[in-house]
């Protein structure tokens, strides 16, 4: 039983890190754009492997997941990296060999006010 214990504390804090870059390739900005009206969340995920060790961190650059996404700008910018339940699931039934760890972009940008557009890439 302790063996389990020590093993899912592993597996919860696991080094798995992702950094979020921009290289200015389109403007990306945490303040808002009158202009921008359009809702839009990005979604995408990146795979570590024996205990998040492998590799240390993985980049994303923020700007060329919005470009990929068909979008021109971004204002209102929110940013951020989430670990739900079922990848702490699938990292503990892996024993901590696979860890997957989600990431999001939210923000606003150019067109007419409408229901939240989610994409996700690979």
């Amino acid at each position: 039983m302790r063996m389990f214990a020590l093993l899912g504390l592993l597996v919860v804090s696991s080094c798995a890190t992702i950094h979020f870059r921009s290289n200015d390739s389109i403007p990306v900005t945490f303040t808002g754009n009158g202009s921008h009206q359009k809702e839009v969340l990005i979604e995408g995920d990146k795979s570590f492997y024996w205990w998040g060790i492998n590799p240390e961190y993985h980049e994303v650059f923020v700007d060329e997941e919005i470009k990929k996404a068909g979008y021109k700008s971004l204002s209102k910018a929110i940013i951020y990296e989430q670990k739900d339940p079922q990848d702490i699931l699938i990292s503990f039934l892996t024993l901590g060999i696979y860890v997957p760890r989600g990431w999001t972009i939210t923000g606003f940008t150019d067109g007419q006010k409408g229901p939240l557009e989610v994409h996700r890439t690979e």
